[in-house]
């Protein structure tokens, strides 16, 4: 037996359903009231579109002729009459009934959520949130208007337009508008809506041209069905918000039904088949570094081809001259979200500020969409923030760093010191001082600092200054800050410091020699995370951060004295990736994210319990370890045999140094160092 679906529809989620059913090779009759409405539904090989009204006893026929699967109701929330018909002849003939909800709203337009804190609650009494009055019924509103002044804009449709001659001098207060058909037009006339009183037009309608109409007719009022967003209920709130009118809203009445997507689920499982995606497309746009004269003639085009248009508050709202629903989200897994909820937008773009490539939320959008058949994502790359900054201060930028303090901590001294241009994105108002403190704290005052604030915009201001003179600046969000520093380039590329190069005390510090043979057996790599263990003076964990600010670097030591030297060298040598730990090891290492490298200097007598530890924390950790003492040597021996460990290497390590004798130099011996190096097994 052929399986064959009936859909009335009506609403954008009968004509995307009709959509899915040709795609899926299911065959369908779909019936609208009006011709309009069957123009909106394409007819295909399967699915076949009629227009025209019927009462119940013409759906009953229909019913009994064709002996449908299901009946599907799509038809508008506030059709109410027709529903019930549908209902009572799928009941008559047996006919199994489904009745599909409009999708609700999570439409970000200001205006729609201001003042709507009576809600439901006090409707029935009119009761208003600032000035948003819900009532249940027409009716309702109707009383609630007698009692008010000033011109009122109806948009409620030619059905329900009656109620409203029920008004003292509704023949100059009230003004309608309509569907543009004949019918509907002619309809009006003879209620006595015409002329300037009587607008027939086809949405959908703009927030900005919904205001020029109510200015136009100089509306105190607007009174709208609570149509959800694709009847552009949002775009509606949002004109009577800027034209200071009151919104009377006709709240939807309540149903029982299902959503869009459990209603496609349900027909999958009758039909025994999966439903196609109509597909669906997601734009993500750059647009630009801030003001709309910036944006592409590509980014225009997809602007104003799309059903919806999302992103940061910021950007979501100065795109409105576009005349789209704007969503005020950009994190792809509540866009997602809602897309899947709202299947009326087929077409969506996401508004991404500067360029899509560029620290860009793009990144995560792709990710999130990845995969996903009923969506065809396109990138548009826009005119990034930063090539438009270079072309205003008069600079090429090919050797520039970036470094972004957006959400992220950063090695600002470290960046500045090794590269000689460095360009951070702002991340917050304070950024510009985090960088000016963090430049003053390394000694390098003489840095060139400058800064682009909201770039493009109005209010672009491009300051040039010192980290002393700008370190009180505050910034706005969009902003750049570019650091040039003179004495750049001439960091050491090699480790092995020398010892009078740190701050020592008497504190025992591991030697020059024995600290550039240990750390070529770390085996340190980019973004490595390394324990210094018995830190003391901190000279291997001063040596492994400086190697790349990429590094993190926790020196773990219990003595204050060492602990005070190891804040001093920090301080000396401006690191901001060393992290300074307070305790004995291995209880200190609670809290810390796990290590890729471990140097221990120092056990405390706690070596075995400090070893497991660390491959408890990584079994694949690399681990170099220093020691004098045989005692200590076997220590770390009959770890490694117990641990099954098969790449150890030993090094003993015998070092001497010169010293002056007068005229001669005499050779002073170090204590022989054993120097143990292995990886964990990983298992």
């Amino acid at each position: 037996m052929i399986k064959k679906i009936c859909l009335f529809a009506g609403t954008t989620e009968g004509r995307l359903l009709a959509k899915r059913l040709e795609a899926s090779g299911v065959l369908a009759d779909v019936f609208t009231a009006t011709e309009y409405g069957k123009e909106e539904i394409p007819a295909g090989h399967f699915v076949k579109v009629f227009s025209g009204r019927m009462d119940a006893v013409l759906m009953e026929e229909q019913l009994k002729r064709e002996d449908y699967l299901l009946a599907a109701d799509a038809t508008h929330p506030f059709a109410g009459e027709v529903s019930e018909n549908i209902r009572l002849a799928c009941e008559k003939t047996g006919t199994e009934y489904v009745r599909i909800l409009r999708a609700g709203d999570r439409i970000c337009a200001d205006s729609a959520d201001r003042g709507t804190e009576g809600g439901a609650a006090g409707a029935a009494s009119g009761t208003s949130g600032g000035n948003v009055f819900v009532f249940p019924e027409l009716s309702d509103a109707v009383e609630f208007l007698k009692g008010t002044e000033g011109n009122i804009l109806v948009t409620t449709g030619s059905k329900e337009l009656g109620a409203f001659c029920a008004l003292p001098g509704w023949e100059s207060r009230v003004f309608a508008r309509v569907l543009s058909l004949p019918e509907v037009v002619e309809t009006c006339g003879r209620m006595g809506f015409y002329g300037k009183h009587l607008i027939a037009m086809q949405g959908p309608f703009s927030a900005d041209l919904n205001l020029a109409m109510l200015n136009s007719v100089q509306a105190k009022w607007l009174v709208t069905k609570e149509s959800g967003t694709a009847g552009g209920f949002p775009e509606k709130a949002e004109a009577a918000w800027r034209a200071g009118a009151g919104l009377i809203v006709i709240g939807r009445p309540a149903e029982t039904g299902l959503s869009f997507e459990d209603a496609v689920s349900l027909l999958e499982e009758r039909l025994g088949c999966a439903l196609k995606g109509a597909g669906r497309r997601l734009r993500l746009v750059g647009a630009g570094p801030g003001d709309l004269s910036m944006l592409t003639k590509r980014a225009r085009e997809a602007f104003s081809s799309c059903q919806l248009i999302a992103g940061s508050k910021r950007l979501a709202e100065s795109l409105k001259g576009f005349g789209k629903p704007v969503l005020c989200e950009y994190q792809p897994q509540k866009l997602l979200s809602f897309l899947l909820e709202h299947p009326e937008y087929e077409d969506t773009c996401v508004a991404l500020s500067g360029d899509t490539g560029f620290y860009s939320g793009a990144k995560g959008l792709l990710e999130a969409f990845k995969g996903r058949p009923d969506f065809s994502v396109e990138v548009i790359p826009g005119i990034s923030s930063v090539g438009f900054f270079f072309s205003r201060i008069g600079s090429s930028w090919e050797d520039v760093r970036f470094v972004s303090l957006h959400g992220r901590e950063a090695d600002i001294a470290a960046a500045v010191r090794r590269h000689g241009r460095v360009l951070f994105l702002a991340g917050g108002a304070d950024a510009l001082k985090k960088v000016c403190a963090a430049l003053l704290s390394a000694g390098m005052e003489q840095t060139k600092i400058t800064v682009g604030e909201n770039l493009s915009l109005p209010s672009e201001c491009i300051d040039v200054g010192t980290p002393e003179e700008l370190k009180d600046r505050e910034l706005s969000p969009l902003s750049l800050i570019l650091a040039e520093n003179p004495g750049a380039g001439h960091v050491r590329l090699t480790h092995g410091l020398s010892d009078a190069e740190f701050l020592r005390g008497d504190v025992p510090m591991t030697k020059q020699e024995v600290r550039a043979v240990s750390l070529a057996k770390l085996e340190l790599t980019e973004h490595a995370v390394v324990y210094d263990i018995g830190a003391g003076t901190g000279s291997v964990s001063v040596e492994c951060a400086r190697l790349s600010e990429t590094v993190s670097v926790y020196a773990v030591e219990r003595d204050p004295e060492a602990l005070a030297l190891l804040e001093e060298n920090k301080r000396k040598f401006c690191l901001e990736n060393l992290h300074i730990v307070s305790g004995e090891a291995p209880g200190a290492f609670s809290g810390l994210p796990a290590p890729t490298h471990v140097f221990v200097g120092g056990s405390g007598g706690h070596m075995k319990e400090i070893l497991s530890a660390v491959l408890e924390k990584n079994r694949e950790a690399r681990v170099v370890v220093n020691l004098i003492t045989p005692e200590s040597l076997g220590a770390v021996l009959e770890f490694i045999r117990e641990a099954g460990i098969r790449d150890e290497e030993m090094v003993q390590l015998s070092a001497a140094r010169s010293r002056r004798a007068g005229k001669s130099h005499l050779m002073m011996g170090q204590n022989p160092v054993w120097i143990v190096s292995f990886t964990g097994k990983g298992e």
